[in-house]
């Protein structure tokens, strides 16, 4: 009981710190926000290559980190080079010639794989972030995708840890349970319905895009499990008390925020 509620109260604590800061950083937007994405960015690609690493594969850091990045500001560097096929060709071909002659190893192929795996699954799929925030209205609709996904990952901690009893995904997670689950999906419905003023959307499908988020959001989570138990792991780092590492944090996000953004602007 002792270790749970210190747990949950170091949960509360980062949370209580964090939010108000991102809350700021969203509102900001602009240079602020991009570079708040791109270090996100940054930390969970050194997450990750650490987790992979773990099991001997070794892709590549520095063009891994350039490959993420030019996933994350894809819109951005097409505006100003239109021939961006050149620079993904590019990229590519750089990181094949360090694997072959530079880095020569029994993995090569893994770690080319592995290499624009973690560019394509943090980079990529950040962007959304980027992308969801520039709409008309993107502050709003960014907090939203934003709490909708994580009253969800909230609710179903904590109904996990009083009422959970069924394990369905042992393999993948197995402090993951079906209450717990359950009650992820009510708060992300829930949670959305407290933007019927601010977004223009009948309040049915509110709630049904908190549902949605909140399964993506499980999905999300599920698949970054998937990944550490993989590779021998239980947490990304360290980085944040009570949460783990920025990976643990945002692996719901990387999967609701794409799918939100594609519901959002076919529904305004």
């Amino acid at each position: 009981m002792g270790e749970k509620f210190e747990k949950i109260s170091a949960r509360t604590l980062t949370i209580a710190i964090g939010l108000p800061v991102v809350m700021s950083v969203i509102y900001l937007g602009g240079t602020i926000y991009y570079f708040a994405i791109a270090l996100i960015a940054l930390l969970s690609f050194w997450e990750l290559w650490h987790i992979v690493n773990h099991l001997d594969y070794q892709p590549s850091m520095v063009l891994g980190i350039a490959f993420t990045l030019f996933f994350l500001f894809q819109k951005s560097i097409s505006a100003l080079f239109p021939n961006i096929r050149f620079i993904f060709t590019a990229l590519f071909v750089l990181i094949n010639l360090e694997h072959f002659i530079i880095k020569a190893h029994k993995h090569s192929i893994i770690n080319i794989a592995l290499t624009i795996f973690i560019a394509i699954y943090v980079g990529h799929f950040l962007s959304f972030l980027i992308e969801l925030r520039e709409l008309v209205n993107g502050r709003t609709l960014l907090t939203f995708t934003l709490f909708t996904t994580w009253a969800c990952d909230v609710a179903a901690y904590l109904v996990g840890i009083n009422f959970g009893k069924r394990h369905p995904f042992l393999y993948l997670s197995p402090n993951k349970t079906l209450e717990g689950s359950l009650g992820g999906l009510l708060g992300g419905g829930v949670c959305a319905l407290a933007f019927y003023s601010v977004i223009p959307l009948k309040i049915y499908l509110l709630f049904i895009l908190g549902l949605i988020a909140a399964i993506s959001g499980q999905i999300g989570d599920l698949f970054e499990s998937l990944i550490k138990r993989n590779f021998g792991v239980k947490d990304s780092g360290k980085l944040l008390p009570g949460l783990s590492g920025i990976l643990d944090v945002i692996d719901s996000c990387l999967f609701s925020v794409p799918i939100l953004y594609y519901l959002l602007i076919s529904l305004l």
